[in-house]
């Protein structure tokens, strides 16, 4: 069954299938956390779950709920402080194992082999969103699923509580470097650990000591929107 990419946000509850909250407290003021059974199907069923989406620079409130991570540029309205702020908002999901409304998709540039991993975490779609931020453009090949691969164990971990807490450590001493040194030219986040984003196309050379990002800034190409 089809699925829809966007769907309008209308500030009522379950009677129409979503509502809308803040993040985990009501000083949140960049991410919103959306209950929806609008976003993905699996089986022929609806998925009802939540989703995280990026509030527009300027609005208390989401005009339409973004199923995919096709909010960049919403992100490039915000200066680099207010970037900041906004990953630090990201990384507070940690723990928050309450389901995606979306399932496991392929957001990369062409077809490639599917994880096994079928639906993830609200705590998974914030280190992915995140990850989309900041690669920007690269990403359909960096992070072409949000779904944590371990190099070492050879296997998906996106619920392995422990490896995710790893992760989200991972995380926040990038973005810590990233504080430090400015966003003019950064490594990708997971470089030099022992995990990736599954489906990540190593060739692009993104872990090389040579590999940089210069600035957080828009992709200029369609970027977050599922190809499957």
């Amino acid at each position: 069954m089809k699925h829809y990419k966007y769907f309008f946000l209308i500030l009522v509850f379950i009677s129409v299938g979503y509502s809308f909250v803040f993040g985990q407290d009501d000083t949140r003021v960049y991410i919103a956390k959306a209950i929806s059974n609008n976003c993905s199907y699996l089986n022929g069923n609806a998925i009802q779950g939540y989703k995280l989406c990026l509030i527009p620079k300027g609005k208390t409130e989401i005009p339409v709920v973004m199923c995919e991570y096709s909010s960049g540029t919403w992100f490039s309205e915000y200066n680099d402080e207010e970037k900041i702020k906004i990953l630090e908002e990201l990384l507070s999901f940690e723990g928050d194992t309450s389901i995606c409304s979306k399932k496991v998709c392929n957001y990369g540039s062409k077809k490639f082999k599917k994880p096994k991993t079928l639906l993830y975490s609200t705590q998974i779609d914030a280190l992915y969103l995140f990850t989309n931020f900041v690669v920007s453009s690269y990403a359909p090949t960096y992070c072409p699923f949000p779904v944590i691969y371990d190099k070492v164990k050879k296997k998906e971990v996106n619920f392995d509580q422990h490896k995710i807490s790893e992760i989200f450590k991972l995380y926040r001493v990038w973005l810590a470097n990233l504080k430090l040194n400015g966003s003019a030219k950064f490594k990708v986040p997971l470089n030099d650990s022992r995990f990736e984003w599954f489906g990540t196309q190593s060739f692009f050379g993104y872990y090389k000591e040579n590999f940089w990002i210069y600035g957080i800034y828009p992709s200029g190409r369609v970027t977050g929107v599922c190809v499957d």
